[in-house]
């Protein structure tokens, strides 16, 4: 009799790794606070303003933002606990998924993979919408197959249900999740039973019922988030040159995946999952439910590659399911593959340090910059963090110099990750209002209330723009019945790298003018 999953004493062994590297992470984030990236801020801004949709995605994230405010103060460290806790549990799930699919060694050994992939340090550092997809991409993974298997019945349903629908309401991604799933049962005779049971079908298709709130959104905001998300998959046009900058492109692309997993286990997941669509059919459950999950998805965006430019973080839950393959590989529970050689399982200690150098390295490297006098050097991890801080505190002096700092309304001019910089960062945390001119909706800021709206009329403001200014935007300047350049000022960011910031009063608002149509 096989031994139960929650007896084995690979299961506390994966317990003891996890909790300590969560601790670890818990420590990093207290002792080493930086600045939020811009996409944190960003949804951070998202979450005081609580809606049924945004902009460029669904509105989870938002949610999320919300309570972990409330729960944290405001803190930086309130954001990197909550990723630390989503990004962490998501290798728990992974033990969980790959055990029930295999064995519990198998499980461990996905542990041991899925904490050295850089992907899952970053994942566990930064708060945006991947960290709560992977964590319920992972926990419909485990659900869905513990349901298949018949180890679960209707509170798996129920579990699967939420995870789906949560996963819906963070990122579109998730939505491909039961067409995956319905692919998976019609692949083989053996499981297409099961698209007669009405329960499963209605757990999976009736989570897209969780997308109301941000679909009625966005027929109120004209379907900008459509809009949006239809730009990302728009092919790249230009002459001459076109081919080669598309095959520099895919890879580019293909290349990045090998930082995201760690370039050994990156080489293996391939190595099964590309051959593993020609055999699909022909393996066991197990096998095909990984291939199914990972194999197929990528495939597609290898093609898609070809055609336009994608993000290094789009393939990120498919990497759960070719995790769970790759540590079966490695355990000799997925078999029938020719390539990689057996003999290679050997290199696993190879495997795990490399992706532990790799991960060290996120965690070390902005040390080291430091230390021999380069921070932020293109090559440190934490260069798009640095220096936000400085921008805030000059900012802070420049409005305490005057009078009536307190009741001057805040705007930033240019890209949206200086207004949301500001808005956290700043002490008291204002509304800082954003314009860049263009006659298009460029973020959320777009989208909510400008400083007429609020009714700043006959109010003084104050004004920050990227760039050593003369004069604001004519536009803007005639918003006011006067305004004044109060100062500029330069930042280091980076390693010789320097930004400068212009700041301008605004005497008693007229109108404002509108940035592009809502």
């Amino acid at each position: 009799m096989s031994q139960p999953l929650t007896q084995s004493p690979f299961l506390r062994r994966s317990i003891w790794l996890i909790a300590a590297v969560f601790v670890f992470r818990l420590i990093y984030a207290w002792l080493l606070p930086v600045n939020p990236a811009g996409d944190e801020a960003y949804y951070w801004d998202w979450g005081r303003q609580l809606d049924y949709g945004y902009y460029s995605k669904p509105p989870f994230i938002a949610w999320l933002y919300a309570f972990v405010d409330w729960i944290g103060q405001g803190s930086l460290f309130g954001i990197r606990a909550t990723a630390a806790v989503l990004g962490t549990a998501s290798v728990l799930l992974l033990y969980f998924l790959t055990a029930a699919l295999f064995d519990p060694k198998t499980g461990w050994i996905a542990v041991i993979l899925g904490l050295v992939a850089p992907a899952n340090s970053v994942l566990s550092f930064f708060l945006t919408i991947d960290a709560p997809l992977v964590f319920t991409w992972s926990t419909a993974l485990w659900m869905l197959w513990r349901y298949l298997s018949g180890k679960g019945g209707t509170g798996s349903l129920i579990v699967l249900l939420f995870a789906l629908g949560i996963g819906h309401l963070s990122k579109q991604m998730m939505m491909i999740f039961p067409v995956l799933a319905v692919v998976y049962l019609a692949l083989h005779k053996d499981t297409r039973h099961h698209l007669k049971r009405p329960e499963l079908l209605l757990t999976l298709f009736g989570s897209y019922l969780f997308l109301a709130p941000p679909l009625i959104w966005n027929a109120q905001n004209e379907w900008i988030t459509f809009q949006h998300t239809g730009h990302h998959f728009e092919a790249h046009e230009g002459e001459g040159a076109m081919f080669t900058e598309r095959v520099i492109g895919f890879f580019s692309f293909f290349g990045s995946q090998f930082g995201v997993l760690s370039p050994v286990t990156a080489f293996l997941a391939y190595s099964l999952c590309i051959p593993g669509l020609f055999i699909i059919r022909k393996v066991e459950a197990p096998i095909r439910y990984c291939l199914t999950f990972s194999a197929i998805p990528l495939a597609g965006l290898l093609l898609l590659a070809m055609r336009q430019e994608l993000q290094p973080n789009w393939p990120a839950v498919f990497y759960v399911s070719a995790l769970s393959l790759t540590a079966g590989w490695y355990t000799g529970a997925v078999t029938l593959f020719k390539f990689p050689p057996v003999a290679w399982r050997k290199l696993f200690p190879i495997t795990v340090s490399i992706g532990l150098l790799l991960t060290f390295y996120f965690y070390a490297g902005p040390a080291f910059f430091r230390a021999i006098g380069k921070p932020g050097h293109k090559a440190d991890p934490e260069r798009r963090l640095m220096s936000h801080d400085l921008v805030i505190n000059k900012v802070e002096s420049i409005r305490r110099s005057q009078s009536d700092g307190d009741d001057l309304f805040l705007v930033a001019l240019g890209h949206r990750d200086l207004i949301s910089h500001l808005s956290f960062g700043l002490p008291d945390q204002p509304r800082v209002y954003g314009w860049h001119g263009q006659d298009k909706i460029l973020s959320q800021y777009d989208l909510w209330p400008n400083p007429q709206d609020d009714g700043n009329t006959g109010k003084n403001g104050l004004i920050v723009r990227w760039g050593s200014k003369a004069a604001l935007p004519d536009k803007v300047a005639d918003a006011f019945t006067s305004v004044k350049k109060l100062e500029e000022f330069t930042i280091p960011f980076g390693y010789n790298t320097e930004r400068t910031y212009t700041v301008f009063r605004g005497e008693r608002l007229k109108s404002w003018p509108e940035n592009g149509s809502k």
